[in-house]
């Protein structure tokens, strides 16, 4: 199985310059035309809204992650005035200061031409009523269609298509007939990492690139330099989805827990039970063991952190050893180890 090789200071991914150039012209979020419909908005409900936008969109505008689609331009966003006259015209009905945000976000996104796979066709979700999407969902569908990982922006105040935030299965109607697509709706900040976790296990994302991702993924946890997927004994693919898994549940809730039941640790580890997750700290046995404990202490930035908290996938196998919360990072959580078993 491939290491993860070529981990640079801050966990990035620095494998191959021909997979970089790829992973940065391959944008992930497209922004549906809904975003810019502000027609019966009052001005304050205008600001509010723009700043929403803003909010969620601001991760993705670097130039690479996020794109919209040119007819966007002529999309209606306030009465009679259409989106490329609110962004450039003073008179376009858009707060001066919210108005240049905006331009600079949306020129740090690709623009994109409608293909002919983007043409809108009819889709729904679940039992939901038939919908015709617009050109942004429409081609982020088709994107999808094509194994990517793709996310569509709709903002809350964005009511049509009502479709909830996260990971959804998508029925569309196409030429050849019907087919479901697997699709991300992203409408807070909130939605963000999930959309990243769903992308390692949707794209079976290959061992040299999981470490690219893990800071959009896991925003709560820090990552150790030292951290080598080979270094589990379960394959590759055996281990990931437990591993999403588990990292994504440790980000969400280990902090928290750990703060609701006053450190009381057998119910942290029956609230990880009941997600599907066998956690727990090292035994008693294995502290009076200073052979087996120094393993535990993990280098981090300028210290070290002992990680004696552990995940299992298997009774006997693949470990992910994580310390406590680290009032220095704001409560965050540093996993120092993965490996098939340490010693006791």
């Amino acid at each position: 199985m491939p290491d993860a090789i070529g981990r640079s200071g801050n966990g990035q991914d620095l494998s191959g310059t021909t997979a970089a150039v790829a992973a940065a012209d391959d944008y992930r979020v497209v922004v549906a035309e809904e975003c810019f419909d502000w027609r019966e908005m009052t001005d304050s409900g205008l600001r509010e809204a723009l700043d929403t936008l803003a909010e969620v969109l601001q991760p993705f505008a670097d130039g690479r992650k996020a794109a919209f689609m040119e007819p966007a331009y002529d999309v209606e966003c306030r009465r009679s005035v259409a989106l490329i006259d609110a962004l450039y015209s003073p008179g376009g009905g858009l707060p001066r200061d919210k108005r240049v945000l905006l331009q600079q976000l949306l020129s740090k996104c690709r623009r994109v031409d409608p293909g002919e796979g983007d043409l809108p066709q009819p889709v729904r979700v679940a039992d939901g009523p038939w919908r015709e999407p617009s050109w942004g969902t429409a081609h982020a569908l088709a994107r999808a269609a094509e194994g990517r990982a793709m996310s569509c922006l709709l903002v809350p105040y964005a009511t049509e298509p009502d479709w909830p935030s996260g990971w959804l299965s998508i029925t569309r109607t196409t030429e050849a007939g019907q087919d479901e697509v697997k699709m991300h709706v992203l409408r807070r900040p909130d939605d963000t990492p999930g959309f990243w976790r769903g992308l390692l296990t949707h794209e079976n994302v290959p061992a040299e690139r999981f470490f690219t991702f893990i800071e959009e993924a896991f925003p709560r946890l820090l990552f150790a330099d030292s951290l080598r997927l080979h270094h589990f004994k379960g394959t590759y693919a055996d281990v990931l989805p437990w591993l999403v898994k588990l990292l994504g549940a440790l980000d969400d809730h280990f902090a928290r827990t750990l703060a609701e039941c006053g450190g009381d640790q057998t119910q942290v580890i029956r609230r990880f039970g009941a997600l599907g997750l066998d956690i727990s700290p090292d035994s008693p046995n294995t502290k009076k063991n200073a052979k087996a404990w120094e393993q535990r202490n993990v280098g981090f930035a300028d210290g070290i952190y002992r990680c004696e908290w552990h995940g299992k996938r298997l009774w006997d196998r693949d470990r992910v050893h994580f310390s406590l919360p680290i009032a220095a990072y704001d409560n965050r959580i540093l996993v120092g180890v993965f490996v098939g078993h340490l010693a006791t």
